[in-house]
């Protein structure tokens, strides 16, 4: 599928209380010395400008199919909507919240995907067939960089952009996991703050 931008994906009542539960002190983060998974890229795809890999907190409230966190609840919204605008959710790879703060340049992460399970791929093609949510819990400057290419398990050569999204509170992408993209740090918000849900 094509990248879908949806701005106010949830209603403001519950953009406001993910918001704020993520901004309180009741949710816990751990701490990742990687924004992407560490997997070896050098060799499957290049960008003509420099990356950096960043720290990272996260809070994961499904993983594998698992529940992580008793705050799920609060994403109930998000997964709803998402079955509205692509359908019923057969399986939940993974939903977590990302928090990213200012590191210096440059600020570009680098590609990556969201399905880097090697079984997701065979043949040049991709089994996975899952899609990626990806929603902006506050505004300002943290790019997202969508790529026009996808990784189908072989090397994909040099990326080349096709499109940034700046983040906005409420808004949402959603697009097919297998689809490269990067993001950026933030320099003027002290935080980007983002969940990443991976359905199958």
């Amino acid at each position: 599928m094509e990248p879908v931008i949806i701005d106010d994906f949830i209603p403001l009542i519950f953009q406001k209380s993910i918001y704020e539960l993520l901004c309180g002190e009741d949710v816990q983060w751990k701490f990742s010395k990687y924004s992407t998974y560490s997997q070896p890229t050098d060799n499957l795809w290049s960008i003509d400008e420099p990356t950096k890999e960043h720290i990272q907190f996260k809070h994961y409230f499904v993983e594998d199919n698992v529940t992580k966190s008793i705050f799920l609840p609060y994403i109930a919204p998000l997964i709803a909507e998402y079955e509205r605008y692509v359908g019923k959710v057969t399986g939940t790879t993974r939903i977590k919240a990302n928090l990213l703060m200012p590191q210096g340049s440059p600020t570009l992460e680098p590609p990556h995907v969201d399905d880097s399970n090697p079984e997701s791929y065979k043949d040049g093609v991709y089994l996975g067939g899952r899609k990626t949510l990806l929603y902006y819990v506050n505004g300002g400057d943290g790019d997202t960089v969508l790529y026009n290419e996808k990784f189908y398990g072989e090397p994909v050569g040099s990326l080349t952009r096709n499109q940034v999204i700046t983040p906005q509170r409420g808004r949402a992408v959603i697009f097919d996991s297998n689809h490269l993209h990067s993001a950026c740090s933030p320099t003027v918000k002290r935080y980007r703050l983002i969940i990443n849900c991976i359905f199958g």
